[in-house]
């Protein structure tokens, strides 16, 4: 006779330990990588680059789409300057956020007409460049204002941001209406 398989070490209370969900697993992975990331200030391409890495994947990793092989996990943490044992700790914490960096005045120039809701080409129209260079400088403020993760509602949560800040004037109240 044969004895039962165990799932891992037997607890004090005795028994087998539950297998782990995975999937938290890699989305907590993913998390402490974009949050090691962003507390450098960095974009995915960069972090990317300095890995060894193609920026997608360091997105899937990110996201906890990817199935994380020991040795991609070292790549991450070799490019983010970091031990392995650090990142996966238990004792790991969440890193401050740097203090965002002051918008130039062309950026808040630009902030305050997407704030009308007008399309990127009329706003480059009314500051006078090109429809592509308002889009670089929107994903500028976005990235300096920490709304660049959002998946949707970037522009609304930066001039939420901005206006917090006193980057931006709150927008005038219609008493009319």
């Amino acid at each position: 006779m044969t004895a039962p398989a165990r799932t891992g070490p037997l607890p004090s209370g005795g028994g087998p330990v539950p297998y782990p969900d995975l999937d938290n697993l890699a989305a907590d992975i993913g998390d402490r990588i974009r949050a090691e990331r962003l507390h450098r200030g960095w974009s995915q391409s960069q972090l990317g680059t300095r890995a060894g890495l193609p920026k997608k994947y360091v997105g899937l990793a990110e996201t906890g789409h990817a199935a994380l092989p020991v040795v991609r996990l070292a790549q991450l943490c070799h490019g983010l300057g970091m031990p392995m044992s650090d990142l996966l700790s238990d004792r790991w914490v969440m890193p401050e956020r740097k203090t965002p960096r002051v918008l130039t005045p062309r950026q808040v120039q630009i902030l305050a007409e997407a704030r009308t809701g007008a399309p990127l080409s009329v706003i480059a129209v009314r500051v006078g460049m090109a429809r592509e260079s308002v889009s670089a400088r929107m994903s500028e403020v976005y990235r300096v204002l920490g709304v660049a993760h959002l998946p949707y509602g970037r522009r609304e949560a930066a001039i939420r941001v901005a206006v917090e800040r006193g980057l931006l004037e709150p927008a005038a109240i219609d008493d009319a209406a």
